[in-house]
Formats: C-alpha cells, structure tokens, sequence
C-alpha cells in the first residue's frame, strides 16, 4: 500500500506555505528588505545576514521571503545564489548571475566587473528591481583567502559601479557561522551592517510541529504515527543534530521508502532505528563483538522489548525479564543486568531515561536482535 501522497514536500526545496516557529524571523527579514525596494536610493541597498546552524531554516526563509515579495511588487525579480556552487572568484558567479538575468549580459569573456555591470545595466533598461540571496557566504569568504569577495562588491554597488540607478534593492547573505566577519576586510565588515535575522535551534516540541505539518502534506493519514514523528523530533535535536529539520525530514523519507518497500501500512520506530545505522553498520557489528556475554544479553533484551512492543522506549522492568528469559535459555545466572546497562550507555548503545525507561540508539532493533543472537549462537557453539 503507498505510504506517501506527496513525498517532495519532504525535499529541502519545498517551500512550505507557513513556516512554523520562524514567523518573528520571517517578519523581520520582510521588514528589512521593504525598507530597500520602497527607499530607491542608489547610495541604500538594503543588506541582511541569516545566521544559524545546519538545517534551522535558513535557505528555506530566505527564499520564502523573496518569493512573497515578488508576489507583492511587480517588476520585482529574487535571485538566489549558493556561492559553495562555484569556484573562489567572483567571475563564476557573475557568469551565472548575468545568464540568470539575460543571456545578452553574459559572455565568458567578460570580466567580473563587466559582468557586474551588465546585470545592472539589464536591470535598468527593463524597469526591473532585484534582491538577490548569497547562500554559503562564510564558505565563499573561506575559499577567497583574502581576494575580492562578492560581498564587497554587493555591499557597496554605488561606489564599484557607474550604472545608474542601481536596481538592487535589497541583499541577503545566509551563513552557518557568525564569526566569518572576522575573516572579512574592513571595508567588507563597516558595509555589511547590523541587521542579523538569527536562527536558534529548533526545539523538541517546535520540531514536532514541523514535522507534524510536513507529514500531512506528504503521507497518506495514518501512514506515520505520533510516536514515530515524536522519536524521529528527539533524534535529530539532540547532539550531534542539534535541531536539524532537514536531517529530520531526510529521516521520514528515507525511512517512509523503506516502510513501503517491506509491505507495511505504516512506517515504525524501527524503520527509523535502520536508517540511522545504515551508515554505521559496519562499526556496529565490531563494537558488538567486542561486548561481554552480559551485555550482549541485555543489548539483545532491549531490542526484543522494543520490537515487541513497537514503542520508542523500553520499560527497564519488561527489560529485566527478557534478560532473565535469555540467561536461563542460555543456561546462565541472571546477575549483572544493571552493570550491563550502564555499561551499553557509556557505550553509546542506549539511553536510559526518566520514569524507568531504556532507549536503543544508533541501530534498528531488529539488525540489533539479529546480530547479537549470531554472535551470542557461535559463542555457544565455541563452547560446546
């Protein structure tokens, strides 16, 4: 049965209609580049920087904005810009700005300042205003080591070129890292400006909205339960994803492909757990072998616990039983089951939570059941 309705509104190219727990900083990035497009003046272009971690919204909200404000003003065109798609000179970029513009602004033989001023001059012949995006802008700084850099030049058109007017009106740069003004020249910092629209870090519960909102756009009802969209809002805002709605969202795609492969009416917890080890297996079966006979049992009992009961967490109690069920099936003592689990969680296995509660991290319950009962049946079969 197809899961998905619509999986692209799971792409990072999906520009969804609201953009839930960024509507201040939406508000704020419009505001600022009004002020540019209503002001006109060549000696004003109206500059912003957007500033957060790897998957807060960044891109997403800049071209949001530019697309709703070319909806708003006529002859008003947003043009984006990823600089980490391009070489460590301002030339390649204005290539692909000019052609973007018009093929007659472009030639390959034409200087980057030839090449900035015919995108001026395209713009002023035909009436068009432009804001124009640089994504990356802390990597394209990075690469330039001390050459000119597209912010110069975009933060200072009216002195580094003749054409009047100027029909830029409004500059974003998005960057990860907001101490890359330390890697810019003077001139490059004084004109940048002031206006930082930051991004923190997505909480649990704002992740969980998102993702709530993104599922009924893309799954058929029902295909992905609350506890799946709840495991998958802890995993990517804990370290080292610390908030990343595009790893998440990644994370409901890859795991509603595999859900839909295997047959099922819905995607599980466990779905999830494969697609985090998928990149890590092969660490993963060297670190289990390397665990004591002890704690590949409880290892094993927390996966069974978990694949039994479909949930996210375990309950330590229902745990303990399975541990117990699998010494005495092994013809061992039942001793050394907290030892084991503290040991599995300094080991980055598990999590133990509040309220008595275990979780399995890193691996799918079932590749853990499968590859902890292979090695725990040859060590029998060592003994025998």
């Amino acid at each position: 049965m197809p899961l998905f309705v619509d999986a692209s509104k799971l792409s990072p190219s999906h520009i969804p209609r609201t953009l839930i727990h960024r509507e201040r900083e939406t508000e704020l990035l419009t505001r600022i580049l009004k002020r540019g497009i209503e002001r006109r003046s060549d000696d004003f272009v109206a500059k912003a920087q957007v500033v957060g971690g790897v998957g807060a919204g960044k891109t997403t909200l800049s071209l949001k904005v530019g697309r709703e404000l070319e909806a708003a003003y006529r002859n008003l065109a947003h043009l984006y810009v990823n600089l980490r798609m391009f070489s460590a000179s301002r030339v390649s970029v204005y290539r692909y700005m000019a052609k973007t513009f018009s093929e007659q602004a472009f030639s390959q033989s034409l200087s980057a300042e030839e090449l900035l001023d015919n995108m001026l001059t395209y713009l002023k012949h035909n009436g068009m205003l432009s804001i124009v995006t640089f994504d990356e802008a802390d990597y394209h700084v990075r690469t330039c080591r001390g050459k000119e850099t597209v912010i110069y030049d975009f933060t200072r058109l009216h002195e580094v070129s003749p054409i009047r007017p100027i029909n830029v009106v409004g500059v974003v740069f998005i960057t990860r890292d907001p101490e890359y003004n330390g890697l810019l020249e003077k001139p490059e910092l004084s004109s940048l400006g002031a206006n930082i629209v930051k991004l923190e870090p997505y909480t649990r519960q704002q992740m969980v909205d998102i993702l709530e909102g993104r599922v009924v756009e893309a799954f058929r009802k029902g295909a992905v339960p609350h506890q799946v969209i709840e495991y998958v809002a802890d995993v990517a805002t804990r370290p080292p994803h610390n908030g990343d709605v595009r790893f998440a969202l990644d994370l409901l795609l890859y795991a509603g492909n595999l859900a839909e492969s295997r047959g099922y009416d819905h995607v599980k917890i466990d779905d999830i757990r494969y697609v985090l080890a998928e990149t890590g297996h092969a660490t993963l079966l060297r670190e289990i072998a390397e665990l004591t006979e002890n704690e590949k049992t409880a290892l094993l009992a927390v996966a069974k616990s978990l694949t039994s009961s479909g949930d996210a967490y375990a309950d330590v109690q229902a745990v303990k039983k399975i541990y117990t069920m699998v010494c005495e099936q092994q013809g061992r003592v039942d001793t050394g089951f907290d030892k084991a689990l503290k040991s599995l969680k300094l080991r980055g296995f598990i999590e133990l939570r509040g309220q008595g509660k275990v979780e399995l991290v890193g691996a799918d319950a079932q590749r853990i059941s499968q590859t902890v009962e292979h090695h725990l049946k040859r060590r029998r079969g060592e003994d025998g």
